[in-house]
């Protein structure tokens, strides 16, 4: 054991807290705080994440927290300082060229000339009167059919074929049957789905011996039920509620989404279900 470990119990067990207490107390995993006072730093995350433990726990423990960081520091050994590279081309700057005065002027010249030219074009359209214009939809003409060859033996009538009319505009959607050949189109609507909830299960590997039962169900259906093993890990998926059983459930850690919710329990030996959403 590390004496940053043993000053960490020594001072948990003098004040009489159980791991368990102080796991809630300071939201820091149980299989964590038993890493820490046992030096088994391989076990925790990045070194980043090893000292916010560290000071949470002296600061719940009432001790010094730069004084039990710097003897982790010791113990572990000096990490590697985050050198600094100058970026090889300094980054250009930008360069704004500004209209000239002559640039501008010539341009009000253009667009009054081209508003004079255009009121002189209407003013003539007024003196000759203004020609109407008649629209009208555009209508298909359908050729009368031929007249059908009387049908032979052995040979089957020929069909005439229907004429094909000219589709105007369309619109995204289904095409379906119109009147009188045309063809109408009913727009679709995709309705977007809600992101769905990402299980993972893991089975702590603090002794190598943990295990437990565990059942699971997506959204009323059980999906999986079975005994999993220290440093085993499960991924399961649902789209609206997801309920897991486990019959050891202080080895059991799971992760919502990316975030990690700890143990579903604290007393091992004691089944406990545990939702998502939390009701």
């Amino acid at each position: 054991m590390s004496e940053l470990g043993a000053r960490l119990r020594q001072a948990r067990e003098s004040q009489g807290l159980s791991l368990a207490q102080a796991s809630v107390d300071t939201r820091i995993l149980q299989q964590s705080l038993i890493a820490l006072e046992e030096g088994s730093y391989q076990l925790l995350p990045g070194d980043v994440v090893i000292r916010g433990f560290i000071r949470n726990y002296a600061q719940y423990l009432g001790l010094t927290a730069d004084e039990l960081i710097e003897l982790y520091r010791r113990e572990r050994g000096a990490t590697d300082k985050i050198r600094v590279v100058p970026a090889t081309n300094p980054p250009g700057s930008r360069s704004y060229v500004l209209p000239s005065f002559f640039g501008v002027f010539f341009v009000t010249v253009a667009l009054i000339g081209m508003a004079y030219v255009a009121l002189n074009a209407v003013g003539r359209i007024g003196d000759g009167g203004i020609a109407s214009v008649a629209t009208s939809e555009p209508t298909a003409t359908v050729p009368p059919p031929s007249p059908l060859p009387s049908p032979t033996a052995g040979r089957a009538p020929a069909i005439a074929a229907a004429p094909t009319l000219p589709v105007l505009a369309s619109a995204p959607g289904t095409p379906t049957n119109g009147p009188a050949g045309g063809v109408s189109f009913t727009a679709t609507q995709t309705a977007t789905s809600a992101a769905p909830i990402i299980v993972e299960l893991r089975i702590a590997s603090l002794r190598g011996d943990e295990n437990s039962w565990v059942r699971v169900q997506s959204d009323g259906n059980t999906i999986y039920e079975g005994t999993m093993i220290a440093g085993q890990r499960q991924t399961f998926e649902a789209q609206r509620r997801i309920l897991i059983r486990a019959g050891n459930p202080p080895n059991v850690i799971v992760t919502v989404n990316g975030l990690e919710q700890g143990p579903i329990g604290q007393v091992s030996g004691q089944p406990v279900n545990w939702p998502w959403p939390p009701n």
